[in-house]
């Protein structure tokens, strides 16, 4: 006999979502005690007073859902091959690159204005090190291998 029962990955993921619908409800509709802003004194969370919670909030939901359907789409362009190769590879590349700024965008709060330079040459810096680090890794697997053939 067979039971039409979800398997443990689909009820692991509806645990998931339902945590997360949960946990979303419950900060967007209940203050936390830990943060109190008072009126004039300049003594808001994040030092300023050009975001507001529930705006925070639905940017960053609107990040996490931009950032799920395009991990998603990576997955399924992958795993259903959708596309060839090298054209498979260039539009994961792509859609990584989209991702980046969605992340930088919507979760860390950066934008190209005049007091978010220093933010900027974080990134840039950032980004230097890491093309530094993943281009000496390909050249030395690539000499290695090239050494093996």
């Amino acid at each position: 006999m067979t039971t039409n029962r979800p398997s443990r990955g689909a009820l692991a993921l509806k645990i998931a979502g339902a945590a997360a619908v949960i946990g979303a409800s419950t900060a967007l509709f209940r203050a936390s005690p830990g943060i109190v802003a008072r009126e004039g004194t300049g003594d808001t969370p994040a030092g300023d007073g050009a975001h507001s919670r529930p705006s925070d909030l639905i940017t960053c939901g609107v990040g996490y859902l931009l950032a799920l359907a395009l991990t998603c789409i990576a997955f399924a362009l992958v795993h259903w091959r959708w596309a060839s190769g090298a054209t498979a590879l260039g539009i994961v590349f792509a859609l990584a690159l989209v991702q980046a700024i969605v992340h930088f965008r919507c979760f860390l709060h950066v934008d190209l204005k005049r007091s978010a330079r220093d933010d900027l040459q974080l990134i840039l810096f950032s980004t230097l090190i890491i093309a530094l680090m993943v281009g000496g890794t390909l050249v030395v697997l690539l000499n290695l291998r090239m050494r093996m053939m």
